[in-house]
């Protein structure tokens, strides 16, 4: 289906879009989950649901960031990520589906089984790895990267962290359209609240501004779920500003949105220790979810996401609100495809996730 924003503004038709999901996505009452946490109102949209390829909140985006890349003429694209970044995995799926080299370059992170799982899919579909120990190295390996694809022919393509690009971003510009639609269809009251996981704040930021734009007086509670330096309030409310004036240089016609940082809710106290730490709070929601509603979460984004979202309400006294939770995870599962994979075809720099203990070993 094409972008309802095509439809609310013609002249946005003009940049290149390609399909790649399949929406629009399901929303779900969760009953069960919302008794437990003493809300009246809770829902889900199943944006892990958003292809039976491989689901979760990258493919809007890669509709929007891959179709811009295809039509700038460029073969190679570079993402950076953690060792087991989604953004990764899913860039490396569908962007070899158009004829794309992948390379990503990813930086350490705590280990857990995902981490092993993804790194693995990484080498199943193609994609070419560099590691960094930090985010200080990984920007110079990147930029290094960068140069030597262009010096070389390669037309490099850059898809920054979480595809969040003013383009990718429009993706979630057009998913709150679609709830808009979901709303006067009578699927969900208006809501709220929508919880949204900041890892890149594209999402949290599409999302905002699309309320704004689509007339629902939503607010988007945006949950840290990565770098503390790198998800601030001030880079939120820039974001939202330069996807708005990304679609007013195409069609003048968007009106102007300039959001107060003030206005933003950014969400801090649930990361834990560090970007991808499991928490308490979140492997016990993660449970939940499960049992109770047969949701799957994953414990670095949503998991984090949808306790902190609901904490914060509660502690406001606002459990009678209408809330949204957008599951941003994948839920398609591919393991399948790496049942007899060696991680030793991996880079040498990247066995350390295979021999030292996840996570999940730890708590066990």
């Amino acid at each position: 289906m094409k972008p309802i924003l095509f439809a609310e503004y013609t002249d946005l038709s003009v940049i290149p879009w390609v399909s790649l999901g399949d929406f629009p996505t399901p929303i779900q009452k969760l009953k069960k989950l919302g008794e437990a946490y003493g809300f009246t109102d809770l829902y889900v949209k199943r944006d892990d649901m958003s292809s039976t390829v491989y689901g979760g909140n990258k493919v809007r985006k890669l509709e929007w960031v891959l179709a811009d890349a295809k039509a700038k003429g460029r073969k190679t694209l570079i993402c950076i990520g953690g060792s087991g970044s989604n953004q990764v995995l899913a860039t490396t799926i569908y962007g070899k589906k158009m004829d794309f080299r992948v390379v990503g370059v990813v930086f350490d992170q705590p280990n857990a089984e995902y981490v092993r799982r993804n790194l693995l899919l990484d080498k199943h579909y193609g994609a070419e790895l560099h590691f960094a120990p930090n985010t200080l190295v990984e920007l110079l390996l990147f930029a290094a990267t960068y140069g030597w694809e262009a010096l070389s022919g390669g037309k490099p393509y850059y898809v920054p962290a979480g595809a969040s690009s003013p383009v990718g971003n429009m993706g979630y510009v057009n998913a709150a359209f679609e709830i808009r639609k979901q709303v006067e269809q009578g699927e969900i009251p208006e809501p709220d609240y929508v919880l949204a996981a900041a890892g890149s704040l594209g999402t949290a930021s599409g999302l905002q501004l699309g309320f704004r734009l689509a007339g629902l007086k939503t607010r988007v509670a945006a949950v840290q779920v990565s770098l503390p330096w790198y998800i601030t309030v001030e880079k939120y409310a820039g974001m939202i500003a330069n996807i708005n004036a990304f679609m007013r240089r195409t069609d003048p016609g968007v009106p102007e949105v300039k959001p107060r940082p003030d206005e933003l809710i950014m969400l801090r106290d649930y990361l834990g220790r560090c970007y991808a730490d499991f928490t308490p709070e979140c492997i016990s929601i993660l449970k939940q979810a499960k049992e109770l509603e047969g949701l799957t979460l994953d414990p670095t984004y949503t998991s984090k996401t949808l306790y902190g979202g609901l904490d914060y309400l509660k502690a406001r006294g606002e459990t009678d609100k209408v809330v949204l939770f957008i599951d941003t995870f994948n839920s398609v599962d591919l393991t399948s495809n790496i049942e007899n994979a060696d991680y030793k075809t991996l880079p040498d720099s990247l066995h350390r996730y295979f021999e030292k203990p996840t996570q999940e070993e730890e708590l066990a």
